[in-house]
């Protein structure tokens, strides 16, 4: 180690040269490193999807669900399978164990659905599988409404989408909440039953007239002649000349007997910005695409494009993630310049304007200098880089700080700067090796975090280590051998003689060596006192920070099989409500009118809309939680609809925070359990929001054929079934494709929309072999009866899921221990399993392997101090501080009155664990190096506790100054020349920064005070016993 410092100080120039490439090549690497919102990870869920129009959610429970799932039950590595059954559709989710191999996981899911499609209805459509991918998520939306006709805003908005996609970082842009084109053939009954034509009479005259020829080809043997028939309709007037009689020379066409026309699929949805219909084109970009430069891009196409349209149509843009890059950018941006500019403060009282600089020099060098790292690794600038990046910046100067402050006290001796410089690097090398290593074997641990988040958060300590690791260079090479340039700029003063004690640091080591006792009882204590005192704060345990949210979801739920046009009148009531509302700025209202849609978006079958609130700036309105109890008060006076309003997640949990399943294997005593559960919450009286998914009985019209009646006619159940489809969806003729349509468009025969009621069911003729027409009355029998919207399984049994929110002041681990007695004590069904999941299992996931990781952390760093001191005392009376450190962290957060976060507090304590060493190891360091000269224990823990006390507080009171804008939660924009207090982005940071100032500062005095103390009286034992056993030696 010595000998490569030595060498850099040998080609000082060389050195300052290749510094100044590193930080050029770094600030080049962090302007054109890929940003994204969120690492690409492999995510281990696959859906299974499968379509038959029409069944009911019991036959696709039973004919496509139950297939798929006998196959899949069985595979391995599979952790979760989640069924969902609803009227012509079945959707299977499978999650596979946390570190499974994605691409087996895939082909296995695939061979065995393969397995299955043999029993599965060769009508259905599918099944398909899906893989879930980061990559393909929507990075903007851009909505367009506006008082216009819904071809129009359609015709705009695939123009559009064609134009977005032309973007370079753009992989495609999908137009969601258009209409299908379809082309529709009214029937008229009338004309039919007049020319004695049935229905499907009609359609096979469509169908035969419409069809893809291959007529072959000619080899005449002096030329090859191809053959065409023409025979797909690509016209309207086209399928309304297709002739459907022929009596003489008189000819029937389509035209004659049916109306054609060019329209929309019945609509499914409403979608509405502002009270205007809207639609939305979902942006997603390409794999190592800049999100912001994407963004840009896309918003500069926006607006080139809709030059040119009408002024009534509006555009706004939703969901845009680099506007979260743009904001963590400025953070860390701000952070690193608030941290150069409180460390320059701070060392130029101490050291001086020119090894201030020097100390300065080693944020940028070691931040710059990691990006390089990580942008060579094929790394992203993603937000948990940022995060990371953030989180390092106050670890950066430590080492700095103890060789500047060294080299500037042997310049003050007499020694010459090169001289000084290198001495002070080689004397700390080892220490602030250490000292570094037992910081990174904090963070070591960390790259193993198992399951998604670990996916997740590998990112963070790779980036940390990177960082550190330049950090170290900067601190043992870079900034020595400047100092040996440019040092010396201020005289220091003089350091205190071994033997004075009239400094306020030697009179307090002297008071506290000779009271070794009562120094470590006192310590001991405060302490307790501390950990008492936040305990009784309660405060509670959070798993994630809450900062004040930018938009908020409003889920609207009603019970009863409304139509989509009943649904879509109780969504514009809460609408109404909303709109206008003091504090927001936009309101998104999406009405859901099919279970398939709903269920294909995760959410409960009786929700009906969905509302996206997005709040004005937060210095110009309430807090965002005040905004939504106004919401609730205003939106409870609609009755008969559930209505659930929850602020946008500002974290990891996707869950929310109660999460309650039931499942039974019978559903009568399922609904009887879950109605329970529900009632008990609700006496409870802590939770908010409660959404039941239990799926309410909807009414049904069962068709019960007499298959022996019908036989007499000649008529079959799929001559029965076509001729009800022409009252109800239609029947599928085929397709066409269109000049205006990009894809091909369905053809649908049916009914006028005022004959297809109940009415005309009963009514119904059906065509028998003679041509006859004969009422489906005769054979068939019409009951009503209840069918549920939606089936829901968990491992085959049927499941049902409780969830809500907490009221404000309510703690998640009080509030769940209270329900699971009320739920143990309550008379369920014997057959009923309930688990609880959402935040809980979030968060008891996380605590575990942070526990595990701090406990290997703690091993790492042991045996590296063992190595570093020799001495399994002071290896330990290192880690002591980390105790104590811990103590800083419940001091702070009471301080400002936080509550405990898993994760931000969770990594603040190993952020700490690494920090807090690192004044311990140069304190015993020196205290070892004046045992070695000869010094008695008490002299040596004074001598060393007065010669380091000026870089500790450095060191400490940098870091701790530093992190002061984010404990108060105040934002310092230098670029925008800004300062404000309570940002969001300033929120996120506050129980992090305050539990690691926290730490510092009690850690600082543990080492300033404690330390020496112990060291010296283990010293005189160690003395006691030698004299003891030189005593009992026999003279020679």
């Amino acid at each position: 180690m010595n000998g490569i410092i030595a060498a850099g100080f040998s080609r000082a120039r060389t050195v300052m040269m290749v510094m100044v490439g590193l930080l050029l090549a770094g600030f080049t690497a962090y302007v054109t490193i890929p940003k994204e919102s969120m690492p690409e990870v492999d995510i281990p869920i696959f859906i299974v999807n499968v379509t038959y129009s029409g069944v009911s959610a019991e036959d696709a429970a039973t004919l496509l669900a139950e297939p798929i799932e006998r196959q899949v039950n069985a595979l391995e590595g599979l952790r979760r399978m989640e069924t969902v059954a609803s009227e012509g559709f079945a959707s299977v989710t499978l999650e596979f164990r946390p570190g499974f191999d994605q691409a087996q996981a895939l082909q296995s899911v695939k061979d065995a659905v393969d397995d299955a499609g043999p029993d599965i209805p060769p009508e259905a459509d599918g099944p398909f599988v899906r893989e879930i991918d980061m990559a393909l998520f929507p990075i903007l939306t851009v909505a367009l409404s506006g008082p216009v006709p819904e071809r129009e805003l359609i015709r705009l908005g695939r123009a559009l989408s064609d134009e977005i996609e032309t973007v370079s970082g753009v992989l495609q842009a999908d137009l969601t909440g258009e209409r299908e084109d379809q082309l529709e053939i009214l029937i008229d009954p009338l004309a039919l039953e007049t020319y004695g034509i049935s229905p499907g009479q009609l359609s096979q005259a469509i169908q035969a007239n419409n069809q893809l020829i291959a007529a072959g080809s000619f080899d005449t043997g002096a030329g090859r002649i191809g053959v065409s028939i023409p025979g797909t309709v690509v016209r309207l007037d086209e399928i309304m000349s297709i002739p459907v009689l022929v009596d003489g020379a008189t000819v029937l066409r389509v035209q004659d007997v049916a109306e054609v026309r060019q329209t929309f699929k019945d609509p499914v949805s409403f979608a509405r910005i502002d009270g205007q219909p809207a639609l939305a084109i979902d942006v997603r970009k390409t794999v190592g695409a800049n999100v912001i430069d994407t963004v840009a891009a896309v918003r500069d196409v926006v607006a080139q494009t809709r030059a040119d349209w009408p002024e009534q149509v509006g555009v706004v843009f939703m969901n845009d993630q680099s506007k979260e890059m743009r904001t963590l950018l400025s953070d860390l941006q701000n952070n690193v310049i608030a941290a150069v500019v409180l460390v320059m403060l701070v060392t130029v009282l101490f050291l001086g304007l020119r090894a201030s600089l020097l100390v300065a020099v080693a944020i940028p060098g070691s931040f710059l200098g990691g990006i390089l790292i990580i942008w060579a690794l094929g790394f992203t600038l993603n937000v948990i880089v940022l995060f990371a990046l953030i989180l390092v910046v106050g670890m950066l100067v430590d080492g700095a700080i103890v060789v500047v402050e060294m080299g500037e006290r042997l310049i003050a001796k007499g020694h010459g700067k090169a001289e000084a410089y290198l001495l002070a690097a080689q004397r700390m090398a080892w220490p602030i090796t250490s000292s570094t290593a037992t910081t990174l074997a904090v963070f070591f641990p960390l790259l193993f975090w198992p399951g998604l988040a670990g996916q997740f958060m590998f990112y963070l300590p790779a980036t940390m280590i990177a960082t550190l690791l330049m950090s170290l260079l900067m601190a043992l090479v870079f900034v020595p051998v400047t100092g040996s340039v440019v040092g010396g700029g201020q005289a220091l003063p003089p350091e205190p003689d071994a033997d004075d004690t009239s400094g306020a640091m030697a009179r307090l080591s002297i008071w506290t060596i000779a009271r070794p006792g009562a120094t470590l009882g006192l310590s001991i204590l405060t302490v307790l006192v501390i950990l008492y005192a936040y305990s009784h704060m309660n405060r509670g345990v959070e798993f994630f920070p809450e900062t004040d949210a930018e938009r908020a979801q409003v889920q609207i739920t009603a019970n009863g099989n409304l139509s989509v046009q009943e649904s879509d009148r109780l969504v514009r009531l809460i609408e109404e409500q909303v709109l206008g509302f003091e504090g927001i700025e936009r309101v998104y209202s999406r009405t859901i009118g099919s279970v398939e849609e709903r269920v294909r978006s995760s959410l409960s079958s009786d929700v009906i809309g969905q509302i996206q609130v997005e709040f004005t700036d937060w210095r110009t309105r309430a807090p965002s939680t005040e905004v939504i109890d106004q919401l609730r008060a205003a939106t409870a006076e609609v009755p008969g609809l559930g209505i659930q309003i929850e602020a946008a997640a500002s974290g990891p949990g996707a869950s929310r925070p109660v999460q309650i399943e039931i499942s039974a294997s019978n559903r009568p005593a399922l609904q009887q359990a879950s109605a329970k559960i529900e009632q008990l919450m609700q006496a409870q009286g802590r939770f908010v929001d409660i959404a039941n998914d239990t799926p309410r009985p909807n009414p049904e019209i069962r068709l019960v054929v007499d298959r022996e009646e019908s036989a007499r006619f000649g008529i079959d159940m799929n001559t029965i079934g076509t001729a009800v489809q022409l009252l109800t969806t239609g029947v599928n003729l085929g397709t066409y494709l269109p000049d205006f349509a990009d894809d091909e468009v369905d053809i649908a025969l049916r009914y006028p929309s005022d004959q297809r009621n109940l009415e005309n069911l009963s009514s119904l003729r059906v065509a028998g072999p003679s041509g006859a027409q004969v009422p489906i009355s005769n054979m068939v029998q019409m009951l009503p009866a209840p069918a549920p919207s939606a089936i829901t399984r968990i491992a085959a049994r049927e499941t049902q899921t409780l969830t809500a929110d907490l009221a404000p002041g309510a703690t998640l681990q009080a509030e769940l221990a209270l329900i699971q007695a009320s739920i143990d004590q309550a008379d369920l069904p014997d057959d009923v399993e309930v688990t609880f999941g959402g935040e809980i299992e979030d968060q008891q996931e996380a605590m575990t392997f942070l526990m595990g990781a701090f406990v290997a952390a703690i091993f790492l760093m042991f045996t590296i101090l063992l190595i570093q001191m020799n001495s399994f005392y002071q290896a330990l009376l290192v880690l002591t501080a980390i105790v104590f450190s811990i103590s800083g962290v419940f001091l702070g957060l009471m301080v400002r009155q936080e509550a405990f976060s898993i994760v931000m507090s969770g990594i603040g304590i190993m952020a700490l664990a690494g920090v807090v060493v690192n004044n311990n190891i140069v304190l015993i360091d020196a205290y070892n190096e004046y045992r070695g000269a000869g010094d008695d224990p008490d002299r040596a823990a004074r001598r060393a506790a007065s010669e380091r006390v000026r870089p500790v507080l450095l060191t400490a009171g940098t870091t701790v100054i530093g992190l002061v804008p984010m404990v108060l939660g105040m934002t310092i924009d230098f670029t925008g020349r800004d300062l404000f207090l309570g940002a969001p982005s300033g929120q996120f940071w506050i129980q992090l920064s305050t539990g690691i100032a926290g730490g510092l500062v009690v850690a600082t005095a543990v080492t300033l005070i404690l330390t020496p103390t112990l060291l010296a009286w283990d010293g005189r034992r160690r003395v006691r016993r030698q004299a003891r056993r030189t005593a009992a030696q026999p003279a020679e």
